[in-house]
């Protein structure tokens, strides 16, 4: 017996070792004395946008479904091992922008995030120089098993290899089997400011709510419409087994004014729909009709251009060790983080087409940081209109407003915040100096 209980007091010992060795403070050394962050303000002030030139613009586009058909699990919101019925089918759209020496593929998919995966093996199947931007509907009710690490599988459920694979070759094949057309582009902008609010601080809490994107006519007469927009995709309960798009999807399926609508998450960090009664389907009619209203009646376009220069660039980010927070001081210690998960990394998209600038993140990117950091103006000093999405292939979690750090116990604040402190003003600083090149 005694052997028995000092084997057990031995366990338990080790075990306390191993928690607390999981577990460390958070750091708070201000932002300009960390090595990362003036690491990466170096590297900005030299990093390269390359110019491929203003020939004629061509381009084409194509969505092809990535439904399984097979039983999977459900990805958003609490685990959900697998889904009973689909709503509505589940895509990924594709849009072809090229000129006589650059090829690009901006893609979106009707999934939770654009899985890092899925972005890996989309680039080994291409093998070509085909520049990918890349982003996600955010939808909460779409399919999950996309995620082969320990933290991913407890998240999105079992890791299916095959559909991953799977979504890839549909995806490639797209992209290769497009044929482009001469086409004219125009900034397109529309307000639905007056549907939106702050998640994290809703009485106070600054949104910004704009509609923006690119609209393609193509000498067929034929047309697309990227648009963008910051609303989470929360609009289903839950509890249910449905894959949905939830509202992009809706609103993808109903605008008639365009031969090819596409959406990508905008900055959704901290943006929701306003409060309503509705729920679920009943909810996605309204806020969609509301929308559909916004694209189709209130919107402006800047001037037409046929042969705008476009410049773009991948730019990889320097990330201090994570920062996942448990407690308001503690966080999980960046070596346990990294068996759950990976190391922290991920990049800016850089897409500039004439004076519309496309900046892809890495994360749940949000629109306070926009409106409180002055970014549509700080960019219009430079004649540029910067459109900023959310999911560009890999993920580091929420970045938000600074002030609600040390104040706020909402979830995307502290167990969705992957990287600490002092980030909302990091991302803001790096996409003034990619916006001021």
């Amino acid at each position: 017996m005694k052997k028995v209980i000092r084997w057990l007091l031995g366990f338990i010992a080790v075990l306390i070792l191993i928690v607390a060795a999981m577990v460390g403070s958070i750091d708070r050394t201000p932002l300009h004395e960390q090595q990362f962050y003036n690491d990466m303000m170096g590297k900005l002030d030299t990093i390269r946008i390359d110019d491929h030139g203003s020939g004629e613009l061509r381009s084409g586009w194509k969505r092809v479904n990535i439904t399984p058909s097979m039983p999977m699990p459900m990805a958003g919101y609490i685990p959900r091992d697998h889904f009973d019925i689909v709503h509505d089918s589940l895509f990924a759209r594709v849009l072809v922008i090229e000129n006589a020496s650059f090829r690009c593929a901006m893609v979106n998919v009707d999934l939770l995030i654009f899985p890092p995966l899925l972005r890996d093996k989309i680039v080994e199947k291409l093998n070509d120089n085909t520049f990918l931007y890349l982003s996600a509907t955010h939808t909460h009710n779409g399919v999950g098993g996309w995620d082969p690490s320990i933290g991913g599988r407890l998240i999105t459920g079992k890791f299916s290899e095959e559909y991953v694979e799977g979504i890839a070759d549909k995806i490639v094949a797209a992209i290769k089997g497009i044929t482009t057309l001469t086409s004219s582009i125009q900034y397109y902008e529309a307000e639905a400011t007056d549907m939106m609010e702050n998640r994290v601080d809703v009485d106070s809490g600054k949104v910004d709510g704009k509609i923006r994107g690119i609209m393609l006519e193509r000498v067929d007469r034929t047309s697309a419409l990227l648009f963008i927009l910051s609303a989470h995709a929360t609009s289903l309960k839950s509890e249910m087994l449905e894959l949905s798009a939830d509202y992009p999807g809706k609103i993808m399926r109903n605008l008639q004014s365009f031969t090819f609508p596409m959406f990508m998450s905008g900055m959704v960090g901290s943006t929701r729909f306003q409060f309503s009664p509705l729920q679920n389907y009943e909810f996605i009619d309204t806020v969609s009709k509301k929308v559909w209203t916004h694209l189709e009646k209130n919107y402006k376009v800047d001037s037409i251009k046929h042969a705008p220069v476009i410049r773009s660039a991948h730019i990889p980010i320097e990330f201090g060790p994570s920062q996942l927070r448990i407690d308001k001081n503690f966080k999980l210690n960046n070596w346990a983080f990294r068996i759950l998960f990976r190391k922290l990394k991920g990049e800016l998209t850089y897409l500039e087409i004439g004076d519309i600038v496309f900046i892809g993140t890495p994360c749940d990117f949000s629109s306070e940081i926009y409106v409180m950091d002055s970014l549509e103006s700080y960019a219009a000093k430079y004649n540029k209109h910067l459109i900023i999405t959310s999911f560009n292939g890999d993920y580091d979690g929420y970045i938000t407003y600074d002030k609600h750090y040390e104040v706020s116990s909402k979830e995307e604040i502290n167990a969705l915040n992957w990287v600490g402190p002092y980030y909302g003003e990091y991302f803001s600083d790096m996409i003034k100096k990619v916006v001021a090149k």
